[in-house]
């Protein structure tokens, strides 16, 4: 059997994310956001469990996108980083993979490839996100040279990306639109801006295409708001199981560094998971697990295959017994606000070693 730390995943969950996602844009097609290993949650299975409901997915690259393919996946695809090679933009162009530009160089490689079929693109805008992106004066050549190339399909698309969409109020996020609809105007494109925040931030800005995340695998993208208050359901649920119960007295010291002192004699249950397999080392004192369904605040430091939890809250719990990290009942963003992480950083970082198991839902 091995160590019983693992992660559920729901596809009823999935699914039922998709649905708030498409109540919340029903104008928009949908591109599901499936890189990074579907934030850490399975490209492969993810991709399948979507196929035939989403009408795009979106990937970082062309490794992650044949990965789609050779699951079987048929569902059109899109390069976000787009490629970063002239033969990555042949083999896009084989594969019918639509492709993002934001740089001159893979303008200057579509000039020069021989591609073997016409390439569907996406123009990026920098409208204020800093990262990849053409200028609003540079957009202006590339979108000239995507419109008038032979090998691209037209209209080309254009989108850009909210830095702080997570914070609706914040001020650059109407810097960011006011540029990006500049751009657009009596251009004849397709158009994109929205994330997960976004989606549910600017309803007035969903436009054509929505690239959903965060919020399809049930963890909130706003600051402030929980992700049942969105009305989305976790997708993945990471437990372990107590493996020792201690009976410590008063002044007992847990963990390396000696940083917990028992306050009193006290229960101490010792769980079988660490930063080995992709909890946070660095959480400060008292982050929450479930066990029997009482929260038990984590004690001591954080071990890379152990950690311990403070079972006084939960006198009648048994080695063996279930403990869960983050998921049903405990939103990972709450883990994530006790310790310099997201709920991001958190899906991505689970380790190989921890099962992953689809329930039959």
């Amino acid at each position: 059997m091995g160590r019983e730390t693992l992660c559920t995943l729901s596809t009823a969950n999935l699914l039922h994310n998709l649905s708030v996602i498409k109540a919340k844009a029903p104008q928009a097609k949908i591109m599901a956001m499936v890189k990074a290993n579907a934030y850490g949650h399975g490209i492969r299975s993810v991709g399948q469990r979507l196929e035939g409901h989403v009408d795009a997915m979106g990937v970082a690259s062309i490794d992650e996108a044949m990965t789609l393919r050779q699951a079987g996946v048929k569902t059109p695809i899109t390069l976000i980083e787009g490629v970063f090679s002239p033969d990555e933009m042949r083999l896009a162009s084989e594969q019918e993979f639509a492709i993002v530009f934001h740089s001159d160089h893979q303008l200057q490689w579509l000039a020069q490839a021989q591609v073997p079929t016409k390439i569907h693109a996406w123009l990026k805008l920098n409208t204020g996100m800093g990262r990849l992106g053409f200028s609003k004066e540079a957009a202006a050549l590339a979108f000239q040279a995507l419109s008038e190339n032979p090998f691209i399909h037209q209209p080309i698309g254009v989108l850009s990306h909210f830095a702080c969409a997570d914070e609706p109020a914040h001020g650059l996020n109407q810097k960011q639109i006011a540029a990006f609809c500049s751009f657009v105007q009596g251009r004849d494109v397709v158009k994109s801006f929205c994330n997960s925040a976004a989606i549910l931030a600017f309803p007035d800005r969903h436009y054509d295409w929505v690239r959903p995340g965060l919020a399809l695998y049930g963890s909130s993208p706003l600051a402030g708001a929980t992700a049942a208050s969105l009305g989305l359901k976790p997708v993945m649920t990471f437990q372990t199981e107590l493996i020792a119960i201690q009976k410590f007295k008063r002044g007992d010291n847990v963990g390396y560094g000696a940083g917990f002192a028992c306050p009193e004699d006290m229960p101490v249950g010792i769980a079988a998971v660490g930063y080995g397999d992709g909890y946070p080392r660095g959480a400060r004192a008292g982050p929450p697990v479930l066990i029997n369904g009482v929260r038990c605040p984590i004690i001591g430091r954080v071990s890379m295959d152990m950690c311990a939890v403070d079972l006084r809250p939960c006198a009648d719990a048994a080695e063996g017994d279930k403990v869960t990290l983050w998921g049903e009942g405990l939103p990972v963003e709450e883990l994530a606000d006790f310790c310099d992480h997201v709920a991001y950083d958190l899906l991505t970082g689970v380790q190989n070693r921890v099962k992953f198991v689809w329930s039959l839902d």
